[in-house]
C-alpha cells in the first residue's frame, strides 16, 4: 500500500511533523509512505496552469500514484495554513489528482481543541467541486500536541496513541 503524507507546515520544527513521524514509526513496515515536500510548491498562478513547473508535474504524479492521503494540518488563525491551501489550489486544477482519493485528515495544535476549526475549513475545501476528495469519516484533532509527541514521532500519550492506531487501521481497511 502506498500512502502520501502531507503535513500542512513547512517548518522543520512543526509539531504536526512529529505526528507524521509517528506513522513511519508504527506503520513503516506495512506501508510505503512518501512525505510530500510542501515547501517545493510555488504559488498558484493560472497563467502557468497548463504549462506548470516541474514541481507541479511531480506533485500531480505523486497524488495520482498514491492509494490514499494522510493530511496532517496545523491551525493558523482558526483556519488552514496558506501553504496547504496553495497546494490544494494547484491540485484542483488540470488533471485534478486528488479527485476521488480517500483522505484521512487530522492535526495537532498546542491548544486544547486541536485543529477543529482548520479541519472544518479543510472539509469544505476538499469537498469543493474542483477538488472532490473523499473524506475518511474518522478525523482526529490532537490538542496539546507538543506534550504528546516526541520530536522523533514517539507518542507519549496512551489515549492519543489508541485513537491514532484505531483510525489508521480503519483507514487501511477502507483503502483495501
Amino acid at each position: 500500500m502506498k500512502l502520501l503524507i502531507v503535513t500542512g507546515s513547512i517548518s522543520k520544527q512543526s509539531n504536526n511533523k512529529r505526528i507524521a513521524r509517528w506513522f513511519d514509526r508504527n506503520y513503516g513496515e506495512a506501508v510505503e509512505f512518501t512525505h510530500f515536500p510542501l515547501e517545493t510548491i510555488p504559488m498558484y498562478n493560472m497563467d502557468i496552469e497548463h504549462d506548470p513547473p516541474a514541481e507541479i508535474v511531480e506533485m500531480r504524479r505523486l497524488f495520482l500514484e498514491t492509494d490514499g492521503i494522510i493530511l496532517i494540518t496545523p491551525e493558523y488563525n482558526h483556519s488552514v495554513p496558506g501553504v496547504l491551501k496553495n497546494l490544494i489550489d494547484w491540485a484542483s486544477r488540470s488533471k485534478r489528482p486528488i479527485k476521488d482519493k480517500l483522505v484521512f485528515m487530522l492535526g495537532g495544535s498546542t491548544g486544547r481543541f486541536g485543529t477543529i476549526r482548520a479541519q472544518m475549513h479543510l472539509t469544505q475545501i476538499l469537498a469543493s467541486p474542483g477538488v472532490e476528495a473523499i473524506l475518511f469519516p474518522r478525523q482526529l484533532q490532537i490538542g496539546r500536541v507538543h506534550e504528546k509527541f516526541s520530536p522523533d514521532g514517539e507518542c507519549l500519550d496512551a489515549t492519543t496513541e489508541k485513537y491514532l492506531k484505531r483510525a489508521m487501521d480503519e483507514f487501511m481497511v477502507a483503502l483495501s
